[in-house]
């Protein structure tokens, strides 16, 4: 009998990591904890910056990708300013801006402002 009730968890156990398995497949994001993002091109929000990235360090920042990656790393982020092309980088480093809460929004060229929004999403980042 013990054998058998020891037969049936493994076989419960094996099923539960199976189903793990294709849930990381098919849903990889949900489970990283990745955040949606409204963003704006060629608009800049000036202040409330908590942290300047810069991108030859980190060069995973240097994507609209990265730099939200960064935000979700850090509890205090809302939101992002992104400069896309490397000429206009600040200091010619410095690509991604960390932002506490975006408010206004101002016109300005090669720059990519993203607000953070509530919850998970599912994205495929396959």
């Amino acid at each position: 009998m013990k054998q058998q009730q020891s037969g049936s968890m493994a076989a419960m156990l094996l099923a539960l990591v199976a189903v793990g398995t294709v849930l990381l497949a098919v849903y990889p994001s949900a489970v990283m904890g990745y955040s949606s993002y409204e963003c704006y091109e060629n608009k800049d929000h000036n202040s409330n910056t908590i942290r300047r990235v810069d991108c030859y360090d980190n060069e995973n920042a240097a994507s609209l990708e990265g730099c939200q990656a960064e935000c979700d790393a850090n509890y205090k982020c809302k939101g992002i300013v992104f400069i896309p092309n490397s000429y206009g980088w600040k200091n010619g480093i410095i690509c991604c801006f960390l932002k506490k809460k975006i408010g206004k929004l101002q016109g300005q060229d090669n720059r990519t402002t993203c607000k953070k929004l509530n919850g998970l999403v599912l994205r495929d980042i396959r």
